[in-house]
C-alpha cells in the first residue's frame, strides 16, 4: 500500500504513499481507519491452522509473514489486509490467484515488466508447480504479489529487490522442476539419420533431431556430448573421420535449431567403442549411431 513514513507539514499530518507518478500523500486518519480491521484480519489469519498440504501451507505462512510485517513495521494497514486475507483463503484451501498487474498503479515499463512476469508465473501454476514443486511455487506467488504491491509503492528499493530476487529464484526452482530432463544417452542409428557413407541428415530426421533441440532448450544449464561411432567395416581411420562428420552435422544441426554450440561438444570415436563388440570387416547397424550424451 501507501502508508510508509508519517509526515507533518503545517498544521495537519499526512502520510507518504506511492503511486505510478511517484509519492503521494494522504491523511493519516483515512490510514489509521483500516488499523482496527488490519488487526483484526490478521489475528483471523494468525489463529488458523496451517494445510496439510506443502504448496497450501507454504502459501499460508508466505502471506501470513508479508501481512505482520506490513502491519508491523510499515503500518500499511491496507496492504496488511491484502496480503493476510490472502494468507486465510490458503488456509481454507480456497483459490489464490495472483493480484492482477491492473490492480496497482504503476508506470508502463514496470507494469511491462510485471506482466511478463505474470506470465512465467502462470505457466508454472497451470503446468503443475504446485503438484510438482510445491514451496518454490507458494514462494514465488507471494513474492509476486509483494512485489507487485512494493513497485506500486516505488519508495523502498531493497523491499522491491527482496520481492522480486524471491520470486525469481524460486519461480526459477519451479520451472526446472517442470521441464521433462534429458536423458543420459539419446542414442540416434546412423542408418537413419544418413544415406551410406554420407553425413547429411535427412529430412525425414529432422522433425526428430527438432524435438531433441527443444528439450535440450529447455534445459540451458545441460551440457552434453555429442559422439559419433560406426561399425568395424572399412579402414579405422575413415571410419574415424566419418564418425566425426556424421557427429559435427548433428551438432551443427541442433545449433541451427537455437542450441548454443559452446554447450555441446564434438567426439569421433570410429570404430573404437562398438556397442556390439564384433570382428572387423563386420557390418553392424547397431555400431553405426550417434550418441547425445549428458557431461
Amino acid at each position: 500500500m501507501r502508508l510508509k513514513i508519517g509526515l507533518v507539514m503545517g498544521a495537519g499530518m499526512f502520510t507518504l504513499s506511492a503511486c505510478a507518478g511517484g509519492p503521494q500523500f494522504t491523511t493519516l486518519p483515512a490510514n489509521l481507519a483500516q488499523s482496527l480491521p488490519a488487526q483484526r484480519t490478521v489475528a483471523e489469519a494468525r489463529s488458523l491452522q496451517p494445510p496439510a498440504d506443502a504448496y497450501r501451507a507454504t502459501l499460508y505462512s508466505e502471506y501470513l509473514r508479508y501481512a505482520e510485517y506490513e502491519l508491523g513495521p510499515m503500518m500499511d494497514y491496507p496492504d496488511a489486509i491484502f496480503h493476510a486475507r490472502k494468507a486465510i483463503a490458503a488456509a481454507r484451501g480456497e483459490p489464490v490467484a495472483p493480484q492482477a498487474v491492473s490492480e496497482r498503479m504503476l508506470p508502463p515499463v514496470k507494469a511491462e515488466v510485471l506482466s511478463g512476469a505474470r506470465k512465467r508465473l502462470d505457466a508454472v501454476l497451470q503446468g503443475g508447480g504446485p503438484q510438482k514443486a510445491p514451496e518454490a511455487t507458494a514462494r514465488a506467488l507471494a513474492a509476486y504479489d509483494c512485489w507487485l504491491e512494493q513497485q506500486e509503492e516505488n519508495i523502498q528499493p531493497d523491499d522491491i529487490a527482496a520481492c522480486r530476487q524471491t520470486f525469481l529464484d524460486n519461480l526459477e526452482t519451479a520451472e526446472a522442476a517442470l521441464r521433462p530432463p534429458v536423458p543420459p544417452v539419446i542414442t540416434l542409428a546412423a542408418d537413419v539419420l544418413f544415406d551410406f557413407d554420407k553425413a547429411v541428415i535427412k529430412d525425414a530426421f529432422k522433425p526428430e533431431l527438432d524435438r531433441i533441440a527443444a528439450l535440450l532448450k529447455q534445459n540451458p544449464k545441460v551440457q552434453v556430448f555429442v559422439d559419433g561411432h560406426t561399425d568395424t567395416m572399412g579402414p579405422a581411420a575413415y571410419n574415424r573421420k566419418l564418425s566425426e562428420r556424421r557427429a559435427r552435422a548433428v551438432a551443427d544441426y541442433l545449433a541451427a535449431r537455437g542450441v548454443d554450440p559452446a554447450r555441446m561438444t564434438v567426439r569421433a570415436f570410429g570404430e573404437t567403442k562398438l556397442a556390439v563388440p564384433t570382428p572387423d570387416e563386420t557390418p553392424e547397424p547397431r555400431n553405426r549411431r550417434v550418441e547425445i550424451r549428458k557431461r
